[in-house]
């Protein structure tokens, strides 16, 4: 019995992964176990009925975040001589990466909001007004990373992703005045007050504010640098890569800041709530006596920094005053 052997000849660059391939799917499995992480711990006995604007804001930006890590590990394995799989991972940055960011923009928002505007509401602040019209400019840019992107395979398979200069170019200005602007207030918070607020919790929030803001920002910005200096020609599994770390780093940032000195003891989760309570005399209506002495004994200890915080951000509207900060540490 004869039998004859035809070789059929293969290219195993084209199958077996790379150097690269290797370290963004390490990278991506990474971050997704991260971000499962921190969303699990957010939402653990969550209850509908205790969810706000500031918590829902939280969650929807760990919602995108691993969203966008998931898409990400399944479209790197499948990158090469892979148009469709080429797309959706463009479609991904658009949609999930680009989300992300803009709910992070709209917490950093309230945010600052919380630590700078006392016993004053949203919509009649205008700093507040102000952050909100300039999310406007991000629908334009939305529209251009649509219409003008790089999407295509190398001669050797490989996939090429990323935004046009005409894209990628005001998206890189916008967030760098997005970083300046979010700084100024923060940085200048509590000059005019006496000393011994800036060793209050208060304080110490306003101040964690600030990191957040300039660690989110700058990752952002070093993210698009790359895009601009590559104009929008970047292999699709790096390009993704970089976008993972991206909002991985963004989300770390949100757990810290939003469960900073929490704890599973009685006695933590009492000093963190003491932190919410500050907050909440400082966003709400009420006794303006009872805003000065934020020192003393508190209740419910087993609310955590996020919760109270959220409350304020959500039932700020019904607050009417226009007091500048410094007046309650005078």
């Amino acid at each position: 019995m004869n039998t004859s052997i035809v070789d059929i000849p293969t290219d195993l660059s084209l199958i077996n992964p790379d150097g690269m391939e290797i370290a963004s799917e390490l990278i991506s499995l990474t971050c997704i176990t991260v971000l499962a992480l921190a969303l699990g711990a957010k939402t653990n006995g969550e209850k509908a009925r205790s969810l706000n604007y500031g918590r829902v804001l939280v969650i929807l930006l760990y919602a995108l975040s691993w969203a966008f890590a998931a898409t990400s590990v399944i479209v790197v394995s499948t990158n090469n001589n892979n148009m469709v799989s080429c797309t959706i991972g463009m479609l991904a940055c658009d949609f999930f990466y680009a989300g992300s960011k803009v709910v992070c923009y709209a917490w950093l928002i309230e945010r600052v909001h919380l630590v700078t505007a006392v016993k004053t509401t949203r919509l009649r602040t205008g700093q507040y007004k102000f952050h909100l019209v300039l999310l406007c400019p991000y629908i334009i840019i939305f529209v251009l990373m649509l219409c003008f992107r790089n999407i295509y395979l190398a001669p050797d398979g490989t996939c090429i992703i990323g935004l046009q200069d005409i894209a990628s170019i005001p998206l890189l200005i916008f967030n760098l005045y997005l970083t300046w602007l979010f700084m100024r207030p923060l940085t200048s918070i509590g000059q005019n007050t006496r000393t011994d607020w800036k060793v209050s919790r208060l304080y110490k929030l306003a101040r964690r504010t600030l990191v957040a803001s300039i660690v989110c920002l700058s990752v952002s910005f070093v993210n698009l640098l790359l895009v601009v200096l590559t104009h929008g020609h970047q292999r699709g599994l790096v390009c993704l890569s970089m976008c993972t770390v991206d909002v991985t780093v963004n989300v770390v940032t949100v757990h810290w800041v939003t469960t900073s000195g929490t704890s599973g003891t009685g006695h933590n989760r009492t000093r963190t709530q003491n932190d919410d309570h500050i907050t909440t005399n400082l966003t709400f209506e009420g006794n303006h006596d009872n805003t000065r002495r934020f020192q003393g004994q508190m209740v419910q200890p087993h609310l955590i920094e996020d919760d109270l915080l959220s409350i304020s951000s959500g039932d700020m509207s019904q607050t009417s005053s226009k007091k500048p900060m410094s007046r309650y540490y005078h």
